[in-house]
């Protein structure tokens, strides 16, 4: 990609580019959609649990990792679900900034001040209000 923005350089198409950058990992710890998946994948395990307790050994060993699989399942779907909710609203709050490209922070290795890039983590962080931090192993 750099290389195309590289190549880019003398057209117009270069000169109508208004580019952010967000802090991706800091965002997706404080996204309302995160905390919800994280609180319902908590709940699922939680319930599963609950099972696994009202059965013999015998069962409960041989459920356990059935559920173990169903666990990591739901918390694949939830996550891709809530990531492509965390990319719409950047999305969205990008466009009504008025910049038309978003890169992730983590990524750029250097020339993000050739791109004259301004970091939008902070308006983003406080559309959703991003006070409340997310436990980090989801």
């Amino acid at each position: 990609m750099f290389g195309l923005l590289a190549g880019m350089g003398t057209s117009a198409e270069a000169q109508d580019l208004n580019v952010a950058t967000v802090n991706m990992q800091e965002v997706l710890m404080a996204h309302p959609a995160i905390q919800e998946a994280q609180q319902e994948l908590q709940e699922k395990q939680m319930e599963m649990m609950a099972d696994l307790e009202d059965m013999d050994e015998e069962d409960a060993a041989a459920q356990q990792q059935q559920m173990q699989q169903e666990l990591q399942m739901l918390q694949q779907d939830l996550l891709e679900s809530a990531i492509a909710e965390v990319e719409a609203d950047i999305e969205e709050i990008a466009a009504d900034l008025g910049f038309n490209v978003v890169l992730n922070q983590e990524g750029i290795v250097s020339g993000e001040e050739a791109l004259e890039a301004e970091s939008i983590t902070d308006e983003v962080m406080e559309e959703f209000n991003g006070e409340v931090e997310m436990d980090p192993q989801f």
